[in-house]
């Protein structure tokens, strides 16, 4: 408390201010018209001596005094002269003038003692300021700007600042600028006097520095106008005057004061009206921004409607975009810029000629106004970078969550992210068109059109119709409540609203919720995920059957809310809100630079608006047998390289007529053949039956799940997992009754969570990074308004696969795409490696791959769990489609050369050491087909593969899918059982 009083009791600034009143009381006496110059009033020292002569003049003495012979005797008391009311009545009024005099210094005093004052200079000025933060793509350009309120600015040094401007806001706002202390005292007792004797709110008297000390320093008071306001105003501003020069002042000033269209300073004015940095202004451009502080949302040069609102003529329009119009404002302060350039006219700054000419230019050509290049793009990779920076910097520093979010939004910075810009726009463009997408099928709906779950019946989404009626009124029927005696309103659990607890400013609460809902429109499928009726806090609770209470005072204090009729209570549409309608199915994206962990481009969703949205890219979903690569295949060579590496043998089992040798390889043979399970057969596969002995290198080609399966059980979950989290999988499940420790989840992807598309990016982008990991990062380095780097974000990295193993499972997933179900994704330009993936009923369709640049992963599916007409074939087309746009232009890729400790033989690739006891398939093997010899033929060291154009492989075999059934318990393997997911999430393949 002490340090407090020491910081804010600075006697000279005090002395300062008061002085302040000095030099204004000499100023007036010194006026050659003021009263006192004239002699009328002499003051109190000639008085004085007026007395002491007529004293000398034989005045009479003073009562009590001796004079002549009755010296020495007793004088007669005179009777004195009662007071008179009129003196009484000035003799009051002069102490209540006293005592005002004196609480106002004491008022005063105390608010200057008690006002929380910061040291003032020219360096620390604009650390109270809130700055906007610039966005750059990965070639260092502007991408969008990001602030909250207030922020939009940047600053700019006094020597930036154009003459015509600093003059035409002087003449405007503050004439007397150049000469006053920092504020103009008999402007401020005036507005006081108003005040006082008008009872309303003390009226606009600032000077620029007051304008300034309010903008920086008093920015929570600076809506209210008030004495105590004007006060700290005058207070601050003799601070501001004696410690800066008048040009710091003016330089601060104008890079803070509020402009209109969301513009903080004349730099983000200049580049939003105009679209040009403010030393470039002209004279009408300066003046025009000169004349906005008086009233800046009135005056502002912009006015922005949401598209079709806006009722103006076409010549007013300046731009608009899908969502927004920019209609021309200038007009408002058309008289204010006039009298601007008289004003400038007047003191001297321009001639009448210059004025004129100024007047005579079209404003509104000259406007070029700045519509937020932003716009261009969704915000889910903005919107992920910033969370990454959150993250960092709370870390870093040890701040909160606001704390950081306020560095962000207001600290000027400069954020260079990873985005390519070309990539970022291939991918918004090729999500806005429907056509790329599959649709909603197999939909089961109940007598009232409710959309059923297939398996269990229950309702999975509720039709919008039997939500709202055509005002678009929610409608609640007579079983979804009660009228109760003491006048409130029991609303049943269980029917069309969910109750959940919650909280609001710290205190406890119940979120009355409706539950999901679609929409059929144009032969297009949308879902509302919920909405809530909108009932202030403090007026619900939950009883003990998980009902929710409405309070009796709350029908007292919104008797509207509610309306019943009929025996039904209707809520009208003010009174709820709906989260935004999605159309289904969605999608998800990410394209990732696996060398550097630069994330290029991602997107979370297709036809969606706004910001802070659900980002389908972060969320987790079943993968499907895009999971094979990383937990089984590579996980398995790896696993025999170890052992090979320890001069260990894995001890493989061939009971089931597989031949694995004496270690996992790629020339491997995996008997294709049904597998028993608690008396059930599982896994099946996507297609018909069973084909018998084959490769490793087929069974990852051709999708076989009882393949997957039975390589998976040769190692058991454990290592499967560690390489998992080597890869950046957070979202593996390993407590519990129902984890992900089982073929089911690992082998086939039917994971509890599942995995999202930005970590299956990462993962796929191990095997042509030769093995390392690399974390993906959203941004580069971060510098403030000074360029000094602030952060230089550098990604962890980690090596999961030896070279030799990755160099074989790049290999292996090339020959996915040219001669397996990854076709469709195959583009000329590039060699393209990947892999496909299809959940149970079409729930999730994947494709993850990679070329020699980037890695990239898609996923299409419903936000629900609902069948697509169409399965990973769907995803692997629009990959195409983007990557192939994506790699346009760029010289042709080589994945790494063959590593040292790698081998060919008889056609295939081995680790040196694990080619002991490999056996290939015999030519009576079921499994050795045609295509299957041509694969053999086909697989070679890597190189630049012949040009030749692609097919996509659709067979009528694959459109006929036989979905997977699981049972619920699995076949020990080196493991003891543990319950696996239920079967409707589970993981399979239904197209691969």
């Amino acid at each position: 408390m002490a340090d407090k009083f020491k910081k804010n009791s600075n006697s000279d600034d005090i002395n300062d201010f008061f002085a302040e009143f000095d030099k204004i009381d000499s100023t007036a006496s010194s006026a050659p018209n003021s009263s006192r110059s004239s002699g009328s009033a002499p003051s109190r020292s000639s008085r004085s001596g007026q007395k002491t002569q007529s004293r000398g003049n034989g005045a009479r003495p003073p009562v009590g005094t001796a004079q002549g012979k009755n010296a020495g005797k007793r004088g007669k008391k005179k009777r004195k002269k009662p007071v008179s009311k009129k003196k009484k009545v000035l003799k009051i009024i002069g102490f209540v003038i006293l005592a005002l005099i004196l609480a106002v210094v004491v008022y005063v005093g105390v608010l200057i003692l008690t006002a929380d004052t910061h040291n003032i200079d020219a360096d620390n000025i604009y650390t109270k300021l809130a700055q906007r933060s610039t966005i750059y793509d990965d070639r260092g350009k502007e991408v969008e700007s990001i602030y909250s309120e207030g922020g939009n600015r940047s600053n700019v040094s006094y020597e930036d600042l154009p003459e015509d401007l600093i003059n035409a806001i002087v003449s405007i706002e503050d004439r007397t600028f150049w000469d006053h202390h920092g504020f103009n005292f008999v402007r401020i007792m005036g507005a006081i006097k108003d005040s006082i004797t008008g009872g309303g709110q003390i009226s606009g008297t600032s000077t620029l520095t007051q304008q300034l000390a309010r903008n920086v320093y008093l920015a929570e008071q600076k809506s209210t106008r008030s004495i105590s306001r004007k006060v700290l105003e005058a207070y601050y501003a003799v601070l501001i005057e004696k410690n800066l020069t008048k040009e710091q002042i003016l330089e601060a000033y104008l890079n803070t004061v509020y402009l209109g269209y969301n513009c903080y300073g004349v730099e983000a004015a200049s580049q939003a009206y105009f679209n040009k940095s403010v030393k470039d202004l002209d004279l009408l451009e300066c003046v025009a921004l000169a004349s906005l502080p008086q009233s800046p949302d009135a005056y502002a040069l912009v006015k922005s409607y949401s598209a079709g609102t806006a009722d103006v003529s076409k010549k007013d329009v300046l731009d608009s975009t899908d969502s927004m119009t920019y209609v021309y404002n200038g007009e408002a302060s058309a008289d204010r810029r006039e009298l601007t350039l008289s004003n400038m006219v007047d003191q001297g700054y321009i001639s009448q000629s210059e004025a004129d000419k100024a007047l005579d230019q079209n404003l509104k050509k000259k406007m070029d106004i700045s519509v937020d290049s932003g716009n261009d793009f969704s915000s889910y990779f903005m919107d992920f970078a910033v969370d990454q920076i959150r993250e960092d910097i709370m870390e870093e520093y040890g701040w909160s969550e606001e704390e950081a979010d306020y560095m962000i939004y207001n600290g000027g910075l400069k954020i260079y992210t990873t985005m390519n810009r070309k990539a970022q726009r291939i991918v918004e463009k090729e999500y806005d068109e429907s056509s790329n997408f599959p649709s909603v099928t197999g939909t089961r709906k109940d007598s009232d059109g409710n959309l059923l779950n297939r398996e269990t019946g229950n309702i999975l989404l509720y039709d919008y119709d039997n939500y709202f009626n055509g005002k678009n009124q929610f409608v609640l029927s007579k079983n979804e409540y009660k009228e109760n005696s003491d006048g409130s309103v029991t609303l049943y659990e269980g029917k069309r609203l969910n109750f959940y607890d919650t909280t609001v400013n710290g205190k406890a609460d119940v979120s009355v919720e409706f539950k999901g809902m679609y929409q059929e429109e144009d032969g297009r499928f949308y879902t509302i995920e919920n909405g809530a009726l909108s009932i202030p806090q403090g007026y619900k609770n939950k009883d003990a059957k998980g009902n929710c209470i409405i309070s009796a005072k709350f029908f007292e204090d919104y008797p509207d809310f509610f309306t019943k009729k009929g025996g039904r209570l209707i809520v009208d549409e003010q009174n709820y809100s709906l989260k935004q309608r999605v159309v289904q199915p969605q999608s998800a994206m990410v394209i990732t630079d696996y060398k550097t962990g630069g994330i290029k481009a991602m997107i979370g969703g297709r036809e969606v608006t706004g910001r802070m949205l659900t980002n389908r890219a972060t969320s987790p979903r079943q993968p499907g047998s895009s999971i094979k690569p990383l937990a089984v295949y590579s996980s398995a060579l790896q696993s025999s390289y170890n052992a090979e590496a320890s001069g260990e043998s894995m001890n493989l089992s061939s009971s089931d007529g597989s031949s694995w040798g004496e270690y996992i390889t790629a020339g491997s043979v995996i008997n294709d053949a049904p597998m028993t399970v608690n008396g059930q057969t599982w896994p099946k596969n996507w297609y018909t039956g069973y084909r018998g002995r084959m490769t490793l290198r087929t069974a990852v080609q051709q999708s076989a799940n009882t393949c997957a399966v039975k390589t998976y059980q040769q190692m058991g979950p454990e290592f499967p997992v560690s390489q998992l989290k080597k890869m950046g999988i957070t979202t593996v499940v390993e407590d519990g009754n129902t984890n992900d420790l089982n073929p089911a989840a690992l082998a086939l992807g039917g994971m509890t969570h599942g995995i999202s598309p930005l970590e299956m990016s990462a993962a796929y982008g191990i095997f042509p990074n030769e093995g390392t990991y690399t974390e993906p990062v959203a941004y580069t380095k971060i510098t403030n308004s000074n360029d000094e780097v602030l952060f230089d974000k550098t990604p962890a990295t980690e090596e999961v696969l030896n070279e030799g193993v990755a160099f074989i499972m790049t290999d292996i997933l090339r020959s996915v795409v040219t001669n397996g179900l990854g076709s469709t994704a195959s583009f000329s330009g590039q060699p393209v490696a990947g892999k496909t993936g299809t959940t149970t009923d079409n729930f999730d369709a994947w494709f993850v791959g990679f070329t020699p640049q980037y890695s990239a992963a898609l996923w299409i599916g419903n936000d629900v769990n609902i069948e697509l007409t169409e399965g990973s074939a769907s995803a692997a087309r629009l990959w195409r489609t983007i990557m192939s746009q994506v790699c346009e232009g760029m010289d042709y890729g080589e994945y790494p050369e063959q590593p040292d400790n790698v081998s060919r033989i008889n056609g295939e690739y081995y680790t040196d050491g694990t080619y002991s006891g490999v056996s290939r398939p015999s030519s009576s093997d079921s499994s050795d087909s045609d295509e299957e010899a041509t694969e053999r033929e086909t697989t070679r060291e890597v190189e630049r593969p012949s040009t030749r154009q692609q097919t996509e492989r659709q067979t009528t075999e694959r459109q006929t899918t036989e979905r997977q059934t699981q049972p619920t318990t699995q076949q020990p393997t080196t493991q003891a059982p543990t319950t696996s997911p239920p079967p409707t999430d589970s993981g399979g393949d239904g197209e691969d």
